[in-house]
């Protein structure tokens, strides 16, 4: 039988299609190994970003990736899979304002160690920015976001109007927006007493995937002064709950702690102010009391009331909640910095002094010591002392004590630890009676005349060295936060 045209066209397509499957089979798959994902291409990651994952597109070798991995700057942290995906756990916090290379050569495909096409790719930190409040000329009183990145071209951003002058503020966890209080300038003596709480963008918007830029210093009005006085204020860590010491103007009996939780309504939690520090949970605030420091839940998970004798005051959380740092008033008249492990309720004296403990501050990154502010009285005429601040780092596990800086001239210095734990923002003010009611005053309520930031890089530490370090000059201004 004859063939037609057409059959001969098929019988032809039909033998170039088996001749290319044969030379398919022959040579092997012809697709290279490589990686098909990577989940930090391009981005911008923080405090927050602790895992990434790289997947490829056919099964490798493990034992060769893990040898031939490579991260610059180095970026420890273990190695897990699942499937083809490999799981990148850091152990260590990236450093802010870094530009970070991930490389891949010789890994091998798991079935005929056919190497893998190289990858490389780029991701970096969040920049280096942190807050204050301004002290001269237009920036008086008005809160800023200073950018460090680039030390030599420093970036600065004034958030708030001049129609507000700004006493405190807190961070939220994204660096998107910042809580504050502030009070409108007037010719009245109690203007300040007025505050009220507002928040702020900073100019940042955080996705999931990526770091993005807003307008910055859009306000949103919180928590009004109307029939209450705002004294003061705190932001859990994961800027879930606000908690205010207020007091009634027509009642001063009715003073207390109230809490807005994210989303909801201001409400009372029916217990007296005093000093206080919430949780990084946003579930529990930790309150001066008489006789000790109780813990409060804020949230219906958060268990019952605790009490703690003996202590004058907390000065904070670590950061993973388990452990607190209490002020002890002791009977031979010393203070004492106990941390206190909330789970087994041990504790554990960490260094005693005859002044008080103004801050202290957990080091994020081996989580072994603290930087503390405390007083010294310092001799300045014969029967005539003076309480000067100095700054110290303290060993969790040898609780040695090495002093690093001293402070002088003004007692109430702000402490900030960057979150990346490489360097420390402290602030140092001049203070004078009060001349006018447009005064920056201090919780003293003396006028603030002039201030200064500064920032001070964190040597690594070893036993029985001696340490000499520099605090480098940044801005007028005064109580500075890094942004985390």
């Amino acid at each position: 039988m004859k063939l037609q045209r057409f059959d001969l066209m098929a019988i032809g397509f039909i033998v170039a299609l088996s001749l290319a499957l044969g030379a398919m089979l022959v040579k092997g798959e012809q697709v290279p190994l490589q990686v098909s994902y990577f989940s930090w291409e391009g981005k911008k990651i923080g405090l927050q970003d602790k895992i990434f994952t790289l997947t490829f597109n056919r099964p490798v070798d493990a034992n060769s990736v893990t040898e031939n991995l490579e991260i610059e700057p180095p970026l420890p942290g273990k190695i897990s899979w699942k499937g083809r995906q490999l799981i990148y756990t850091l152990d260590d916090l990236p450093i802010y304002g870094t530009n970070y290379q991930i490389k891949l050569e010789n890994a091998k495909r798991i079935y005929d160690q056919q190497q893998i096409k190289p990858f490389v790719s780029l991701f970096t930190t969040r920049d280096r920015n942190f807050a204050y409040i301004g002290v001269n000329g237009e920036e008086k009183g008005r809160l800023i976001v200073y950018n460090i990145t680039d030390i030599n071209q420093p970036k600065k951003t004034i958030l708030t109007p001049r129609d507000l002058v700004v006493t405190d503020f807190k961070i939220y966890p994204n660096s998107d927006k910042i809580l504050f209080s502030a009070y409108e300038p007037t010719y009245d003596n109690q203007a300040v007493t007025k505050q009220q709480l507002y928040t702020v963008t900073t100019g940042f918007q955080v996705t999931p995937n990526n770091v993005q830029t807003q307008r910055a210093g859009r306000l949103e009005p919180i928590l009004d002064a109307k029939d209450y006085e705002n004294l003061s204020f705190d932001l859990s860590n994961n800027g879930k709950n606000i908690v205010i010491w207020r007091t009634n103007w027509k009642n001063p009996a009715d003073s207390g702690l109230w809490v807005i939780p994210d989303g909801e309504k201001t409400r009372s939690l029916g217990i007296p102010g005093g000093e206080f520090v919430i949780s990084p949970d946003g579930k529990q605030v930790a309150i001066s009391q008489r006789g000790g420091v109780g813990i409060v839940p804020l949230t219906p998970d958060a268990g019952t009331l605790e009490f703690l004798s003996g202590y004058e005051k907390s000065l904070g959380f670590s950061q993973d909640g388990k452990y607190i740092l209490l002020v002890k008033d002791n009977q031979d008249y010393t203070r004492s910095l106990v941390l206190l492990n909330r789970k087994d309720k041990t504790t554990k004296d960490l260094f005693r002094t005859l002044y008080p403990i103004i801050d202290c501050e957990f080091e994020p990154r081996e989580k072994k010591s603290l930087y503390c502010l405390k007083t010294d009285l310092i001799e300045e005429a014969e029967g005539q002392y003076r309480e000067e601040p100095f700054l110290s780092v303290i060993t969790i596990d040898k609780t040695s004590d090495i002093p690093l800086l001293a402070l002088p001239n003004y007692r109430d210095v702000q402490l900030s630890m960057s979150p990346d734990g490489v360097a420390l923002l402290f602030d140092q003010v001049v203070t004078n009676p009060p001349q006018s009611n447009n005064d920056l005053m201090t919780p003293e309520k003396q006028a603030i005349s002039d201030g200064q930031v500064w920032l001070l890089p964190l040597p690594e530490f070893k036993d029985n060295q001696s340490i000499e370090i520099k605090p480098q000059e940044l801005e007028p201004g005064f109580k500075p936060q890094w942004l985390p």
